[in-house]
């Protein structure tokens, strides 16, 4: 199980079921939510009674619409312990770390990697991604990442990050 055995892992949440379909709220992706929970159910079990949801794990994703819905899915798990993970945006996560981050990009549509690369900037002929390096420093251990491969790899940013987890 690869989720034991790597220190950063990739998993791509697939596509919608329907591409084309504008949903009311682009910022929300169901699959992703379910997959995050899952994840989350995951790691609690493998910590066991070692499991504290406040350092164990914690989840940051884009748009705050998100989060209702991953906190929907976890309780739907009924694991008491999950309740209190935090789940949040990059911003509110500065200065807090945990175990294990999941980071989930949350993006279906490729006009959303604008959104989620807006803090980007260049330095010494390189790009940096402010948001993303935030998200990453947050993993004392280990970072997961979810996203939807086919739409994150139009960002050469992203891309070369998938290429490296995998």
């Amino acid at each position: 199980d690869q989720l034991k055995q790597r220190r950063m892992i990739f998993i791509d949440s697939g596509s919608p079921n329907s591409p084309n379909s504008l949903n009311s709220l682009n910022s929300l992706n169901p699959a992703e939510a379910r997959l995050v929970a899952d994840l989350l159910r995951r790691i609690s079990r493998f910590y066991g009674d070692r499991f504290d949801a406040t350092r164990s794990v914690g989840v940051i994703v884009p748009y705050r619409n998100q989060i209702a819905l991953i906190r929907r899915e976890v309780e739907q798990l009924g694991i008491p312990s999950l309740a209190a993970v935090s789940i949040d945006t990059v911003e509110r996560y500065q200065g807090s770390q945990r175990d294990v981050i999941i980071y989930s990009f949350t993006a279906i549509h490729s006009y959303q990697l604008d959104f989620l690369t807006g803090s980007c900037f260049e330095q010494d002929g390189r790009v940096i991604d402010r948001r993303l390096n935030v998200a990453i420093t947050r993993a004392r251990k280990q970072m997961i990442l979810t996203g939807c491969e086919r739409v994150l790899r139009e960002n050469p940013i992203f891309s070369q990050l998938i290429d490296f987890c995998q």
